[in-house]
């Protein structure tokens, strides 16, 4: 049994550059470290600020949060 209630996040990972997606000052930035990655509450979410700054591609992983 888990201690803790664990909720499911989305990142987002380019596929040219395998840099990840991250918040910075309101806009959308990009780390090579995925626990820096903005954490997203929907896939939806994720794949619509994916198709926006990833343009050759992308990969949405789901995580534990």
């Amino acid at each position: 049994m888990w201690a803790h209630k664990r909720e499911v996040k989305f990142i987002v990972q380019d596929k040219e550059s395998a840099l990840f997606l991250m918040p910075v000052d309101g806009d959308v930035g990009f780390t090579p470290w995925a626990h820096e990655a903005g954490r997203f509450d929907a896939y939806s979410e994720a794949a619509d600020t994916a198709a926006l700054n990833c343009h050759e591609g992308y990969f949405i992983v789901e995580v534990l949060h």
